[in-house]
């Protein structure tokens, strides 16, 4: 399945949420299957608006 197609309000999303998980990882948090979650739901509301949902 292709990437969808991301804003620059999501990319900014994306990499937000990336910071916050460094800066976890720093913590010595190596789990962290909430960061993944967010970051799939902004994928798949991209993929719901490219489609017309």
């Amino acid at each position: 399945m292709a990437e969808p197609k991301l804003t620059a309000w999501e990319k900014a999303r994306i990499v937000a949420i990336e910071l916050h998980g460094m800066k976890r990882s720093l913590a010595d948090i190596q789990h962290q299957p909430d960061i993944d979650r967010r970051i799939k739901r902004i994928k798949d509301q991209a993929r719901k608006r490219a489609n017309g949902k």
